[in-house]
């Protein structure tokens, strides 16, 4: 039966069916030798190179120390080339190289035909994808490899000659090399300190090598950090290494040097740790200025630098507890050396959340560091902190309680701001008026809402959703600028009754659903019930928010009186996979105090045409149908005709080409000092030139002042790995385009389940070229 190989299919049959005769009655005598149950030359039959790579499965795998052995145990599933093998172990003998199957081994070929065995040394180029399984033995694709692999207590994993990449091995089904990888002459895994070792690492893009490093070092479950080139006229070229990181008492220290030609060497570090239920870290970094000169005010110093600290607690599965606080030398550190710009906030906070409740609560503190605070003085740093409010506290209450069927829900709502203020925060002048953003001294506004809904749906169809509630204030402010002081306590009965009347039709291959919506909502309490408007002075008038209840977005203002809102809704969905969606409607103050008419110093509800007895008539249409989406917005003057504002786009897009279009339109608005209309048009294309590789161009032109606003043009790439482009950006008409011009460029780079592993981009203007 062993002899002349291989035999016939039917011989094969007859073949194992007289083993197994044979091994059945002599069990005792071929327990010591099964693994000859399996023919000879069977390895050596299989082919040494095949599409695909081993695949190994097993419950556990662990080092056996004094063995020198590395063990897959428990369920042990192997698939190669056709061939299925169980088994209840897998042990790898790394002094000697041998690789044995043991309890239980079965083959299965790719013929169905069985062979069992106590006991299987694999050999050839079995043997050799089985070493390669123990280091590409990731199910999200990504390889390891290494033309040597040692193992050591914890299966700790050393490999001379490694490759690890994302996207397996980076040929897509084209032949294409796509993605990235990273190479290194050792790679060394860390098992308790959770960290990985680069030796002599590389870092390829598309097979091509673009950064070496002599070591990196970094968290088994971080990311890889890219260096950081940059310029400024300033501080010169600028150049980061993210790259030495250890762990160190059971936390991770980033050291991060940057190089820059004009102001020496700025060095950060980083350190991160968890503790329990504790996670936190601490940030920082300082440069001496070689020459502190080109700067001005409180940059112009010798040393400058900042340092931040931020973590969260979670006690339980509900509550978080966390902080964040920044110091600095001076505000226009952070930008001027690109670490943030805007408004950094300090604060301490406790977040509660489950299935019915969130609660929040934070003392909070806001501080300036734009990119004008680079030539602040001590005064100007000053009086930009002080027009800002430290909130103490700021919080917020939500509550939803569920009665059962057919008897609604009861919700709650509360917030409590309590803040100080140095300095009025007030804007610029417009038409001889100043509004104000905030207001000096101190001030609490408690607010209290509770209320009760349900749904009905009564006969003929109509749904009939009912709402009562109270809103209770207590208020006090202590008269340090131009309010008065004055202490508030005050209760605001809420009635609200939304009824709709949803109508569907079934017609020619679609589903229409028309909604005609009536909505009145009483309110009867003080416009300004917390005495000072912090939180409520932003109010645009939007099909999505024509059926609130409120449209204030905080606490400090409410809508009074009674209000009445109309509309109709549409949606249609068609069977080949299209929809549109449409809303049209108008709110009208019917009786009782508007209390949009009542200014309280603010710029809320101005221009918005609340505070008029029926309001601009506001419609927005959406839609899409295969290659097709688009949508749209506008608001109507039904007193004299005109559009105050309006928007559109639209886009088609079909096998990688891309086009789309926009529209802005807004009217003057004297009030808020817009004096010039806004009449926009925008159109972008996108063009694939190969597999993976397109290019962009944008633009878009004033229709008022007749010329052009932006340009922009790009190359990109992105294979779902390695995403990169390069693209410029150009502001006004081209005979400007010299003084007024960006060069934008962008690296991701991504591992599997899309995680971004790498996120990078880099900006420079005409000054950093000049």
């Amino acid at each position: 039966m062993m002899g002349a190989w291989p035999p016939s299919k039917g011989a094969r049959r007859l073949a194992r069916t007289l083993v197994c005769a044979t091994a059945l009655a002599f069990a005792p005598t071929l327990a010591a030798h099964a693994q000859q149950i399996i023919p000879p030359d069977f390895f050596s039959r299989i082919p040494a190179e095949v599409p695909g790579r081993l695949s190994l499965e097993a419950d556990t795998m662990v080092f056996d120390q004094a063995g020198d052995a590395v063990v897959a145990q428990g369920n042990v599933g192997i698939r190669y080339a056709g061939i299925s093998v169980t088994a209840d172990r897998a042990v790898y003998y790394q002094r000697s190289g041998k690789v044995e199957l043991v309890g239980n081994v079965a083959f299965i070929d790719a013929e169905g035909l069985e062979y069992v065995a106590d006991r299987v040394e694999l050999e050839d180029g079995f043997k050799q994808r089985f070493l390669e399984s123990l280091t590409v033995a990731y199910p999200d694709g990504t390889w390891v490899t290494a033309a040597e692999t040692r193992f050591s207590e914890g299966v700790d994993r050393v490999y001379e000659q490694g490759t690890y990449a994302p996207c397996g091995d980076c040929i897509d089904a084209n032949g294409n090399t796509i993605g990235w990888k990273v190479r290194a002459a050792r790679i060394t895994t860390d098992e308790i300190d959770r960290v990985v070792y680069y030796e002599q690492p590389s870092l390829e893009l598309l097979g091509v090598p673009v950064l070496w490093l002599p070591w990196l070092v970094l968290p088994a479950d971080g990311d890889f950090e890219m260096p950081v080139l940059s310029y400024d006229q300033n501080y010169g070229v600028g150049m980061s290494f993210p790259f030495f990181r250890y762990q160190v008492a059971g936390g991770t220290v980033l050291l991060t040097p940057t190089l820059f030609s004009k102001q020496g060497v700025m060095l950060g570090a980083e350190w991160r740790q968890r503790v329990g239920d504790l996670q936190y870290n601490v940030r920082g970094s300082a440069i001496y200025q070689l020459d502190p000169s080109v700067y001005n005010g409180l940059a112009d110093r010798d040393w400058r630098g900042y340092a931040q600290t931020t973590g969260t607690f979670t006690p339980t599965d509900e509550w978080t507890l966390g902080w964040s606080y920044t110091a600095f030398t001076d505000p226009g550190y952070l930008p001027d050396y690109r670490i943030a710009t805007g408004t950094v906030r300090n604060e301490i906070y406790a977040t509660y959340l489950n299935d019915a409740t969130f609660a929040d609560t934070r003392i909070q503190q806001f501080v300036p560091v734009g990119d004008a605070a680079s030539t602040w003085t001590a005064t100007n740093h000053r009086n930009a902190v002080e027009r800002q409010a430290l909130t103490h506290p700021n919080s917020r209450v939500e509550y939803v309680e569920n009665l059962g069927p057919g008897n609604g829900q009861v919700e709650f709502s509360a917030r409590l701001l309590g803040l100080t203020r140095l300095q009025d925060h007030r804007s610029a002048t417009f038409r001889g008026q100043r509004y104000v953003h905030g207001y000096e001294g101190q001030s609490a506004h408690l607010m209290i809402q509770a209320g009760w809904t349900n749904q009905y749906v009564v006969p003929g169809g109509f749904e009939v959703s009912p709402y009562l509630g109270v809103r209770a204030e207590a208020a006090d402010y202590d008269g340090t600028s131009t309010p008065a002081a004055q202490t508030l306590f005050s209760a605001t009965p809420i009635a609200a009754l939304d009824i709709r009347y949803p109508l569907m039709m079934r017609t020619g291959g679609t589903t229409t659903v028309i909604e005609p919506i009536a909505q009145l909502v009483y309110r009867d309490g003080p416009v300004v019930p917390g005495i000072t408007n912090d939180d409520s002075q932003n109010v645009v008038l939007h099909t999505s928010n024509l059926f609130s209840f409120n449209r204030f977005s905080g606490a400090d203002r409410q809508e009074t009186g009674l209000r009445g809102n109309v509309g109709l809704a549409l949606n249609t969905s068609f069977d080949h996979g299209g929809w549109l969606a449409a809303s049209i409607g108008q709110t009208h103050h019917l009786a009782g105090l508007n209390g949009y008419t009542v200014s309280d110093g603010s710029t809320a509800g101005i221009g918005t045409s609340l505070d008029r007895a029926s309001s601009y008539i506001v419609a927005s249409l959406e839609g899409g149908i295969g290659a097709l989406s688009g949508g749209g917005s506008a608001q109507f003057d039904p007193v004299t005709g005109t559009i105050p504002a309006a928007n559109a786009r639209a886009s088609v897009s079909h096998e990688g080409y891309t086009v789309s279009g926009t529209y802005a339109w807004a009217d003057v608005n004297p009030a808020l000092g817009i004096t010039r209309e806004r009449h926009d048009v925008g159109a972008n294309v996108t063009l694939p030139v190969s597999d993976y590789w397109r290019i962009k161009f944008g633009t878009s032109y004033d229709l008022v002042g007749n010329q052009l606003l932006t340009t922009t043009g790009a190359l990109e790439y992105d294979d779902k790995y390695l995403a990169f482009g390069v693209g410029t950006r150009f502001k006004g008409p081209v005979d400007g385009w010299s003084n007024n011009f960006r060069v934008e460029f962008h690296l991701r780079l991504r591992a599997a389940a899309n995680r971004e592993v790498v996120g990078l981009g880099y900006s420079w203007d005409q000054e950093s070229f000049r």
